[in-house]
């Protein structure tokens, strides 16, 4: 299935005069606000969520959670860097219409999902999952029917496993362990139906 990828990273947009050692990619925009199905970038320019009002397409919002503390054991909460991140893509979302707010069943992911539904003028109902059962998880909201939208935070591992899964593919790979700004908009009608939007906020 077709995938859609727009790379948009969170540093801000350097003076016409650049250093020889900037990529392009540091300079493109990054996402400002989503209202409906448009995303406004900070550019001014535009980029439309596709299949949006098709009510038998799901669309997800996935997106790792943020900073967390290191050296913490197992399970550490977000840094005060991570909150501030989730804060900031909870505003992004705000007026964003969600279902239901998911996240694996982990302090950060909890705390990233939680932040951001705070930042919602409707904040959906929260659901937790074990990660191991992530794909029994996915397949219970397919078999539910088209029509709903969710934000899935997960790990650097289980988004991209979530994506492949959805496309049928092995395309997404485990992301760097300092990126925390990724945003994957997946609309799906089921597994290898699905269209990604690869985003930076």
């Amino acid at each position: 299935m077709q995938r859609l990828c727009y790379l948009f990273f969170l540093l801000p947009l350097l003076p016409a005069c650049q250093s020889p050692t900037e990529t392009k990619e540091e300079t493109m925009p990054k996402v400002l606000a989503i209202k409906g199905d448009e995303i406004l970038l900070s550019d001014s320019s535009t980029i439309q969520i596709p299949h949006f009002d098709d009510t038998s397409y799901i669309v997800l919002y996935c997106i790792r959670h943020a900073e967390k503390i290191k050296n913490a054991g197992d399970n550490p909460a977000l840094t005060p860097l991570g909150e501030q991140r989730a804060s900031q893509l909870g505003k992004i979302m705000a007026g964003v219409h969600l279902d239901k707010a998911c996240s694996t069943n982990y302090k950060r992911t909890v705390q990233t999902a939680e932040l951001i539904r705070m930042e919602m003028d409707n904040p959906p109902p929260a659901e937790t999952y074990p990660p191991a059962l992530q794909d029994g998880w996915i397949d219970t909201k397919l078999q539910a029917g088209g029509g709903m939208h969710y934000l899935v935070v997960g790990h650097q591992n289980t988004i991209p496993q979530l994506l492949n899964r959805l496309e049928g593919s092995a395309r997404f790979e485990d992301l760097p362990d300092d990126a925390y700004d990724r945003l994957f908009i997946a609309v799906t009608k089921g597994i290898g139906q699905t269209e990604v939007l690869e985003l930076r906020y």
